[in-house]
This record gives structure tokens, C-alpha cells and sequence, in this order.
């Protein structure tokens, strides 16, 4: 046991890393990289439809109470607005403000450069195999 290579502590340090390269640019915002994924879900998907925090919490899959906070501090912060609907008072679409918008792009600008240094450091066929055999091990512990 002590030669296997433990799958699961190296997908956490790299996991990390990456955290911590998008973290630090998001930082020079003022945001966390939490706040940066929602900033860009909401950017990306409010251009098609309308966004609740149910859909942040499905679609980023993060617990409904961390959500909640972080919605809360990111609309003192001017990040976002939650604005009533007229079908149901109790109903609050999320909304992305011009300062959200703005982050959001430098933030997005420096992630496509990161990716593409990581991309850059694959073959096409490593990278395939590589999103294959991530996509097939997250499969097997979803449930």
C-alpha cells in the first residue's frame, strides 16, 4: 500500500492549487473565487434566463446556507442585486450589477490564460484521456 499513488490527495493538491492562482487574481478584486464562479454563472446564464439561488446551488453545487452568506455579502459588496418577481414576492432573481460585471471580466480574461498555460502543458490525447478518466472516477462517487 505504501507504493500506490492515493488518487484522491493528488486531485486535492492540484484542486488546491488552482484555487489558490485564481484566488490570489480574484483577491486584487476583492472577491473570492467562490464569488468569481457565481459572478460567471450569473454573467453567463441571465443572458438566457432567469437566475434564483436554487440554480447557484445545483449548478455550482454549493450548500444552500454557504450560498446564501456569500449572495449576501456579494450584494453589500455591489457585486449583485436580488430583485423581486412579480409572479411571487417571496422569489428573488439574482442579478448581476455593472461593478459584477466588471470584476467578472478581469477575473474570466485571467482564468482563460490560466487554463490555456495548463491545456498548453497536454497533448490533445493526454488532454482527452485526462477529462475522460476525471469525468469517469467523478461518476462513480456522485451518489
Amino acid at each position: 500500500m505504501d507504493n500506490e499513488v492515493s488518487i484522491g490527495k493528488k486531485i486535492n493538491i492540484l484542486a488546491k492549487r488552482i484555487h489558490r492562482a485564481i484566488d490570489k487574481e480574484a483577491s486584487q478584486y476583492g472577491v473570492t473565487s467562490v464569488q468569481g464562479r457565481i459572478l460567471a454563472f450569473i454573467s453567463h446564464e441571465s443572458k438566457v434566463r432567469e437566475i434564483f439561488q436554487k440554480d447557484i446551488e445545483e449548478d455550482l453545487d454549493i450548500r444552500r446556507s454557504s450560498v446564501t452568506s456569500v449572495l449576501q455579502l456579494m450584494e453589500k459588496n455591489g457585486f449583485i442585486k436580488r430583485v423581486s418577481v412579480s409572479e411571487d414576492a417571496r422569489l428573488k432573481k439574482i442579478v448581476i450589477t455593472e461593478k459584477g460585471i466588471e470584476i467578472h471580466n478581469h477575473v474570466h480574461n485571467f482564468i482563460q490564460g490560466f487554463e490555456k498555460s495548463l491545456r498548453d502543458e497536454l497533448s490533445e490525447a493526454e488532454m482527452n484521456i485526462f477529462v475522460s478518466l476525471i469525468d469517469r472516477l467523478s461518476k462513480k462517487i456522485a451518489d
